[in-house]
């Protein structure tokens, strides 16, 4: 079984990815993302565009509020980044809620 401190600070790690990854992508240029080969295997293997394609370049621009653009790419991007967006906050506070428990299991093992 793992310790208390490696998951303390697994955990933290964790808060730190789900708090700088959203500021970030939105220092990225909004076509940071539309250049390149596609990695879509029914893309790659079928030549054929599945209902995900364009999903991640679609995000970015919509993070970006070009609207335009993101429904261009996919406009599935409209209902999938507000469901992402309000996972990620759930998953914010649950390892809000992990760390609490940790710190206190930590500080009453150090008493």
């Amino acid at each position: 079984m793992r310790s208390v401190s490696f998951r303390y600070y697994f955990t933290l790690a964790k808060l730190a990815l789900i708090v700088l990854l959203p500021p970030v992508l939105l220092a990225l240029p909004a076509d940071f993302f539309d250049h390149g080969e596609s990695i879509c295997l029914s893309k790659v293997l079928f030549d054929f565009e599945c209902y995900g394609c364009g999903m991640t370049r679609a995000c970015q621009h919509l993070i970006h509020l070009d609207f335009e653009n993101a429904f261009a790419y996919n406009m599935g991007s409209f209902i999938a980044l507000p469901a992402v967006g309000i996972i990620w906050v759930q998953w914010f506070f649950k390892e809000m809620r992990l760390m609490r428990l940790y710190r206190t299991a930590l500080n009453s093992k150090l008493v």
